[in-house]
């Protein structure tokens, strides 16, 4: 009892000092902006360190907290370990395995709910797949057309426009993702629950063996992908592009772009020129 007291008082105090720590550094940072113009050098090595000096000193303390804080994890260990959590899939997988056989309306209403659960999980899929592939499709449409990037036109009006077209499609594209992984968890969690009820009501009953077609160009296919020399060969490949378009960037000047960007950014915003 009293090595979780420690441990809660601790992780109190350490959670609010962060908070106000970062507080300090994002009033630093407005206080230096407002010294005058950050393109006039307002960022510069004397200013910035002046500024940061008074907040060097709890920043050191917040050092020496989490310092502290390894230390008491190693003085007042955690003596419950919880059990690692097993997935659903893996549930379902093992009762799909001791499904028995059975008859009557209940049974067939419970493998019902079954086939329904396993084919909306497949809908879904190829419900998102079906997005993610036209999200990539139109990025790329958008990215690949030079039209798009006239050299006249600002950098934040071309970062604005396609954050438009293709973040857009990227957002989406997430948020389905994200929405397909909760929906499986539920869904196998319900199949999960209608297994168990199955297993128990049929208990003594043999179990359904099923025999599971083998597809030879699937097999064939799955082959072939586990082959050393496949996983060698996609290796090479994507070494290859990379290699390639790094040489693009260099006869492209992009590697001089990227260079003249960060001094640019060490020098006005980090505070390092």
């Amino acid at each position: 009892m009293k090595q979780e007291k420690i441990r809660v008082y601790y992780g109190i105090f350490l959670s609010v000092f962060t908070c106000v720590l970062g507080v300090a550094f994002i009033a630093v940072a407005l206080n230096i902006l407002s010294q005058g113009n950050w393109q006039q050098g307002a960022y510069s090595r004397e200013i910035v360190g002046k500024m940061l000096f008074p907040v060097s000193i709890p920043f050191y303390i917040w050092i020496a907290a989490i310092i502290a804080g390894f230390v008491l994890s190693l003085y007042y260990p955690l003596n419950k370990r919880n059990a690692p959590r097993i997935k659903e899939s893996v549930t379902l997988k093992r009762l799909s395995s001791r499904l028995p056989q059975g008859s009557g309306e209940e049974y067939e209403a419970d493998m019902r709910k079954i086939y329904v659960e396993k084919r909306s999980r497949i809908i879904v899929y190829c419900v998102c797949a079906a997005v993610c592939f036209a999200g990539g499709i139109a990025s790329a449409v958008y990215l690949l057309n030079p039209s798009h990037f006239p050299q006249s036109a600002s950098a934040n009006d071309l970062m604005l426009k396609m954050l438009i077209n293709v973040g857009l499609w990227v957002f989406v594209s997430l948020g389905g993702c994200i929405a397909v992984t909760l929906y499986e968890k539920y869904s196998m969690l319900r199949e999960v629950t209608v297994l168990k009820h199955v297993i128990s009501s049929n208990k003594g009953n043999p179990v359904i063996v099923a025999d599971k077609p083998v597809n030879a160009v699937l097999a064939k296919i799955k082959q072939i992908t586990s082959s050393i020399y496949f996983v060698w060969g996609v290796r090479g490949a994507v070494a290859v592009i990379a290699v390639t378009f790094i040489i693009l960037g260099i006869f492209n000047e992009g590697m001089q772009s990227v260079f003249t960007k960060a001094i640019n950014i060490c020098s006005e915003c980090i505070g390092l020129g």
